[in-house]
């Protein structure tokens, strides 16, 4: 007799809590969203900013032979200054660096930020901070193994200046923002340039 109330009660319960969750469920969570949402987000790494100098002839002799390069570079990775501006007001300035201890690994950035419904201009600036200026070929004035070496390193920094940020990234476009919606804005590695996009909101 006991084991059957026991069913009984537990059978209530678990008919009450589907009830429970059905009615919750009908509720309606809110009211709609008033505002459109603007993300930026991407992957990239950041451009590695280096001073670049050439030894003398005193200090070449002063190392050791396999030491012996014309040019000596030492660096650190760029900061850049991200800034959004949607009409007229600027909703966005953030300093923006890479991952990691030495800031060297990419940068993944997530950023959101709310915008009335409506057609406004959309204005996003990605500038490097740093400066930085180009070292020069020396490779061939390098003979040998160390010519090889040399070699080695500017092709290094010019396939790490392929992939990384440009020292500036601009996106100028007017676009149609609609209350519960997203337009994104990401960079494209490959053409190396922001791009905006709506969600085909016409």
């Amino acid at each position: 007799m006991r084991s059957l109330v026991i069913r009984v009660i537990g059978v209530a319960a678990g008919l009450t809590g589907l009830v429970a969750l059905r009615s919750l469920s009908l509720v309606p969570h809110g009211a709609a969203v008033p505002h459109a949402v603007l993300r930026l987000s991407w992957s990239a790494r950041p451009e590695r900013v280096e001073v670049c100098r050439e030894l003398s002839d005193a200090e070449l002799a002063a190392r050791p032979v396999h030491m012996r390069l014309r040019t000596e570079c030492s660096g650190r990775f760029a900061s850049y200054l991200l800034t959004v501006r949607v009409g007229d007001g600027t909703v966005l300035s953030d300093t923006v660096r890479g991952g990691g201890l030495r800031n060297d690994r990419p940068i993944h950035l997530l950023r959101e930020v709310q915008v009335p419904p409506g057609s406004q201009p959309v204005r996003v600036s990605l500038a490097r901070i740093d400066s930085t200026a180009a070292p020069r070929d020396t490779s061939a004035t390098d003979v040998g193994a160390l010519g090889d070496r040399a070699q080695r390193e500017t092709d290094e920094r010019r396939r790490r200046a392929a992939e990384a940020l440009p020292g500036r990234l601009e996106l100028d476009q007017t676009t149609r923002f609609v209350a519960g919606r997203v337009v994104m804005v990401t960079y494209a590695n490959e053409q190396r340039r922001l791009i905006l996009t709506n969600g085909g909101i016409p």
